[in-house]
């Protein structure tokens, strides 16, 4: 397991990512990621479940494109001061959101899932999702994270090793498209779900 080369413990791991993001940050948006299904799963409404859910879904989505296609090869191709400077402010604050939305949008779709009453004769596309859904969540806070907070902590010390630095976010990045792939996956799963694919 990846994280066992990590020297901290795992709460001091979110210690760290927390106040690097700024406590104030964190709060706030895993407390909104994270009460939204909460407070739409409570209130009974399934318009208002699925609505948090897909929402959730795109901005998780959203998130990783954005990550991986656009702000990573935008860091690769500035200078390593510029990079240097940025990750440290912007990576923790992208972990707080992309952790909380990671379980915000799976567990909004499990709870969708029972309202529909998908889970009384559950259909192979629920277990399809659910296998998907357990491995994505596998891979944002294990290796992902891992490397993340390696990263981070690297950026941290007293002289970054730059070319630590490249070789860690490289290896966040893969496994970020790897989690993008999964994503379209899970996303036919629910299309199967719904019937629409005969």
């Amino acid at each position: 397991m990846p994280t066992g080369d990590t020297k901290l413990s795992r709460g001091d791991q979110y210690r760290f990512i927390i106040r690097s993001a700024g406590t104030r940050y964190a709060t706030v948006a895993a407390g909104i990621v994270l009460g939204l299904p909460v407070i739409a799963y409570v209130s009974g409404s399934v318009t208002a479940l699925f609505y948090v859910h897909i929402g959730l879904a795109a901005f998780w989505f959203g998130l990783d494109f954005f990550f991986r296609y656009i702000f990573a090869p935008a860091v690769k191709a500035s200078d390593p001061e510029t990079a240097a400077s940025l990750l440290p402010h912007l990576s923790p604050r992208i972990m707080v959101a992309g952790e909380s939305v990671t379980l915000g949008a799976i567990g909004s779709g499990i709870g969708l899932a029972q309202r529909l009453g998908y889970f009384s004769t559950p259909p192979v596309w629920l277990w399809g999702a659910l296998g998907i859904a357990a491995v994505m969540i596998y891979i944002a806070f294990v290796p992902l994270h891992h490397y993340q907070t390696e990263l981070l902590l690297e950026l941290d010390s007293a002289a970054p090793d730059g070319e630590r630095v490249e070789t860690l976010n490289g290896k966040a990045l893969r496994w970020l498209m790897g989690m993008t792939g999964l994503f379209l996956l899970i996303i036919l799963m629910m299309v199967g779900m719904r019937g629409l694919l005969g």
